[in-house]
């Protein structure tokens, strides 16, 4: 209530009381009292009778009052309290009013925005479900490819994708039928057992109309579900997976969404694994090859960066711990012990990618042999270089090392052999030829220098001395190119040695020479020819003494090692220069006024008439040749 107005009345009532009426501030009405005019002009006689009449007014009012507010406050309250239910999470909640006017449309209003957000809440509850299945989904996928990606195994990627399709779909089969790429058949590479109700016809079936359809194909028969989802990569089916279980309700729409969601997936996979899988049986052909090579092999680009190299190639430097993913060409030159051979090997390749750069140059080749010593031998390296081609352009070189010391010796081993064939030849015609005037030139000195004295004499001595030094020559010579075959048989090599060096003892003592046997103490046995290996020795002996000074020192021992016999002769007599020690072999080669040249020539054919060898080293104050022979039956 407000505070109450007082005016005069239209006729009926001399006087009327208002009193608003006010909700939440707001008039709402008012309440009226009127006083007629008989009762204004008796109420002027007592106070009394107003005064009861005003109280009877007011408690009518009040009355009244309490009526009209249960009226719009009852409402209210609902109202207030559906709001509360509302704010509290409970779309469902309605406001219920009856009659007419602004409370009602109030409600009403209240009434279709609960009905809305409601439906709206409904609709989101239902996209959440569908975005809790996606993420699921997506979580599941994550989950394979995680598993997946930690292998490349061609048959681990299809067993992990066949038992997680198998596990979320609750099948108890599973089948993956991909393309053979060789033969182009297609061929079930993965598959679980085949539950009793399933027919190898039904699946041949489902799988055929995949195939045909390049769609997912789903069969119900019976209490039977077959599901079959293609793998598509591309336009290009690579194969189908297989599905099949125990109910006849047949795989919900999700079950079919995630199955076509990793078929691509897995159809990519399959690509790339195979795609690997011929990389990796390539890559393993190319390891093979160049396993099998005996070359060093290795091709090197413009940055003189390894891009493929074999095992050959650093064993050939005797270098093992050696990445060539990390360190370049230089690098590796570096650990090469050779110094010298590895700057002429790394300016050759320089040289070489710097002058590669054109299609006219890709038959351009380089070969080159250099020395290269490592642990105290020389051996002979042939350096092949070629252009590495790619396409259109020459992205550098590929360098083959080959080590020819054996095809070197070889070779020179057929020249020798067609030197001595060409010397045999000749020797055999010329030999007759130069012996019977000989024997004649020497008869008739003999009977002139019986007949004659004085000077003649001694001029006929000398022609019969040197007569007698050409006929030993000729008879060198005929040993020497003659074929022969060595009478062997158990010896002793300690005393065939020391038999020579009695022959030798008289010349050491005159020149002053100092002999050291260096001996087994135990008879050092072998299957040889003594006789010519006594003259083997013996020419090496002699060479010795002819090349050092008064009172020098010649050493010759004897060792046994695994397998052969080596005869050891040493002297201290001057170096053998580098330009005589190709030649020292060869027939008729000395540096002596009155040598044959054929010395060492007759020993090195004993040596190979053993199956054995010759070697020598000559370095200031030391020259050592070695006669090394086979031991036992080798030698026949």
């Amino acid at each position: 209530m407000g505070d109450p107005e007082t005016r005069v009345g239209p006729g009926i009532t001399s006087r009327e009381i208002l009193f608003p009426m006010l909700i939440d501030g707001k008039v709402v009405g008012a309440l009226g009292i009127g006083i007629p005019p008989s009762s204004l002009n008796r109420g002027r006689t007592t106070a009394g009778d107003f005064v009861l009449m005003l109280l009877i007014s007011t408690l009518i009012g009040l009355a009244v009052a309490i009526l009209a507010a249960r009226s719009i406050l009852t409402p209210l309250g609902n109202l207030m309290d559906s709001i509360e239910e509302f704010g509290n999470g409970d779309y469902s909640v309605r406001v219920g009013i009856r009659g007419a006017g602004e409370l009602k449309e109030l409600g009403d209003s209240f009434n279709r925005m609960a009905l809305t957000v409601q439906e709206t809440f409904k609709e989101n509850l239902q996209r959440n479900r569908i975005i809790d299945e996606k993420l699921q989904e997506l979580w599941e996928i994550y989950e394979l490819m995680r598993k997946v990606t930690l292998n490349v195994e061609f048959r681990v990627i299809l067993e992990k994708f066949l038992e997680k399709a198998q596990t979320l779909s609750f099948s108890s089969h599973g089948q993956i039928v991909l393309q053979n790429r060789r033969n182009h058949r297609f061929e079930s590479v993965m598959s679980t057992p085949i539950i009793g109700i399933v027919t190898q016809d039904e699946i041949e079936n489902a799988i055929n109309k995949c195939f045909m359809s390049k769609k997912v194909v789903q069969i119900v028969s019976g209490i039977l579900s077959i599901v079959c989802v293609p793998l598509l990569s591309g336009s290009r089916i690579n194969g189908v997976m297989l599905l099949a279980k125990n109910d006849a309700g047949g795989y919900s729409d999700g079950i079919c969404r995630f199955l076509e969601t990793i078929a691509p997936v897995l159809a990519s996979l399959i690509e790339n694994a195979s795609l690997y899988e011929e990389l990796a049986d390539w890559n393993q052909h190319t390891k093979n090859i160049l396993a099998s090579i005996s070359q060093g092999l290795a091709t090197v680009d413009r940055q003189s960066r390894f891009l493929v190299v074999n095992e050959q190639f650093f064993a050939f430097f005797a270098i093992t711990e050696f990445n060539s993913t990390k360190g370049n060409f230089n690098d590796f030159c570096a650990l090469i012990t050779d110094k010298k051979f590895a700057e002429q090997l790394i300016a050759e390749v320089n040289a070489f990618n710097s002058r590669i750069f054109s299609e006219e140059l890709k038959q351009y080749k380089v070969r080159k042999i250099y020395e290269y010593k490592h642990a105290e031998q020389i051996r002979l390296v042939a350096v092949n270089l070629l252009p590495l081609i790619s396409g259109q352009e020459i992205d550098g070189c590929v360098l083959v090392m080959d080590d020819v010391t054996e095809q070197k010796k070889i070779e020179q081993q057929m020249i020798e052999t067609e030197k001595w064939a060409v010397l045999g030849r000749l020797a055999a015609s010329v030999a007759h030829e130069i012996r019977n005037p000989l024997v004649a030139i020497s008869s008739l000195v003999e009977i002139i220098g019986e007949e004659v004295t004085g000077e003649l004499k001694e001029h006929a001595h000398v022609v019969l001395g040197e007569v007698h030094r050409l006929n030993r020559v000729v008879a060198e010579l005929l040993s020497l190119v003659r074929p022969e075959a060595a009478n062997l048989k158990k010896s002793n090599l300690i005393e065939v040695i020391n038999e020579l060096l009695l022959l030798v003892r008289h010349e050491a003592t005159r020149n002053e020479i100092r002999m050291v046997k260096l001996f087994p103490e135990t008879p050092c046995i072998a299957l040889v020819d003594p006789e010519k290996i006594k003259q083997a020795v013996l020419n090496i002996v002699l060479n010795s003494f002819q090349a050092i000074v008064r009172g020098g020192k010649v050493e010759i021992e004897i060792t046994r090692q695994t397998h052969q016999t080596i005869i050891a002769v040493r002297n201290d007599g001057p170096i053998i220069e580098n330009s005589l020690k190709t030649r020292i072999f060869e027939p008729f080669f000395t540096t002596k006024h009155n040598g044959t040249g054929l010395g060492l020539a007759i020993t090195r054919k004993i040596a190979e008439l053993h199956n054995g060898r010759i070697e020598f080293d000559s370095r200031e104050g030391l020259t050592e040749f070695r006669l090394i022979l086979p031991d036992g039956e080798v030698n026949a």
